[in-house]
C-alpha cells in the first residue's frame, strides 16, 4: 500500500498495490514549471534550486482517503498536455496526468520535497535514466545532482527506455473508479488565467 499527502496532512491518495511502474530524474521545462507554479501561485513547497525532478510512474487507480474538497486541478494553459493535481490548501503538487499516458498511467513528484514525508514508503526502483538534460541552461548543468546510473542513460531530449517501456506501462498500468480524470470532472479544471471550467 502507497499513501501519498500534501504538506498540510489535509488531502491524502492511496495505492491499494505499492508498485512502482518507472522511475527517471525529468529535467524538462514543463514539470520543473508546474511545481514552480504551485509554489509561487498556490503556496505549494519550495521545489529544488535545480532543474531536475525524481519522477515516479504510478497506476491511475487509486483512492481519495482525505481531502476530496481541498483537490484543485490547474492545467497551466489550454494547450497544455499535463494536468496537475493539487492540494488547494497548501498547494503541494500530488500527481500530474499527461496525454500521453492514455489514462493508465500519472506520475508522481511528491518525493522531490525534503520539507515534509509526502510518500508513506520511499522509492524502490533505481532511477532508470536521466532526461531532457537539454531544457536546462547550460551553464545550470553542472549543478546538477551526479546522476547514478550509466552515462548512456541520460537523454538530451526524451529518454529512449522511457519510449521503449511504455507498451509495459500500459499494460501494468489500469484505470480505476477513481483515478486523475475522474478528479477532473468532480473538481473542474482551472486554467492558470484563473478561468475556471466546470466540467
Amino acid at each position: 500500500m502507497l499513501t501519498i499527502q500534501c504538506q498540510c496532512e489535509s488531502t491524502a491518495l492511496q495505492w491499494q498495490e505499492y508498485k512502482e511502474l518507472w522511475r527517471l530524474e525529468c529535467c524538462c521545462n514543463d514539470c520543473t514549471a508546474g511545481v514552480r507554479y504551485l509554489h509561487e501561485a498556490k503556496g505549494g513547497p519550495r521545489p529544488p534550486e535545480h532543474q531536475m525532478l525524481d519522477t515516479l510512474w504510478l497506476a491511475n487507480d487509486f483512492t481519495v482517503v482525505k481531502g476530496l474538497d481541498n483537490i484543485g486541478v490547474i492545467k497551466r494553459s489550454a494547450e497544455s498536455r499535463n494536468t496537475l493535481i493539487y492540494c488547494t490548501a497548501c498547494g503541494t503538487s500530488l500527481i500530474t496526468d499527461h496525454v500521453v499516458y492514455g489514462g493508465k498511467v500519472v506520475i508522481t513528484q511528491i518525493q522531490n520535497f525534503p520539507q515534509f514525508q509526502g510518500m508513506s514508503t520511499a522509492p524502490i526502483m533505481p532511477v532508470q535514466a536521466r532526461h531532457f538534460v537539454d531544457d536546462v541552461d547550460a551553464d545550470a548543468r553542472d549543478s546538477l545532482p551526479p546522476f547514478s546510473g550509466p552515462h548512456s542513460e541520460i537523454y538530451s531530449g526524451v529518454s529512449r527506455t522511457l519510449i521503449d517501456a511504455f507498451p509495459h506501462l500500459y499494460e501494468q498500468g489500469s484505470t480505476g473508479d477513481m483515478n486523475a480524470q475522474r478528479l477532473a470532472e468532480i473538481r473542474g479544471t482551472e486554467y492558470s488565467d484563473a478561468q475556471h471550467i466546470a466540467s
